[in-house]
């Protein structure tokens, strides 16, 4: 397994980039599954033409009190794909965490999370589903 250790964009993380409030999850996060769901809803998958099925990214993410990123490292990544294709994931990494940024959580939860890496994973499997569907 190829591990990369990829620091993302300073400029979405500094707070530079921020959301506006109709990108942004729609409530009020209360626990660490509810973060897991509102960066799946910020995620936009590439154009699955432009992609091969299977790319998988696992980033570790930190978060301030009041749910602002202010740190994120791709820490894995698959190998066998193209330099356009990785580029294309990363730029929808990007878009999410601009989309999320600042992700609006709850005091305890804000108190909770603060400085404290997390790990998500993104897994690419819309056309091996496709696939299981209709093969």
């Amino acid at each position: 397994m190829l591990r990369h250790s990829i620091l993302i964009g300073a400029a979405v993380l500094a707070g530079t980039v921020i959301a506006t409030a109709s990108e942004r999850p729609p409530r009020q996060l209360d626990t660490l599954a509810d973060i897991g769901k509102a960066l799946r809803a910020c995620w936009r998958w590439p154009p699955a033409g432009e992609v091969r099925s299977g790319m998988e990214l696992t980033v570790l993410l930190s978060f301030k009190r009041n749910g602002e990123i202010f740190g994120a490292r791709i820490v894995y990544q698959s190998r066998d794909v193209s330099e356009r294709e990785r580029a294309l994931y990363h730029g929808a990494l990007l878009d999410t965490l601009r989309r999320c940024n600042p992700l609006p959580v709850s005091d305890s939860l804000g108190h909770a999370i603060a400085g404290r890496p997390m790990r998500f994973r993104f897994h690419d499997t819309r056309q091996q589903r496709k696939a299981e569907i209709h093969g």
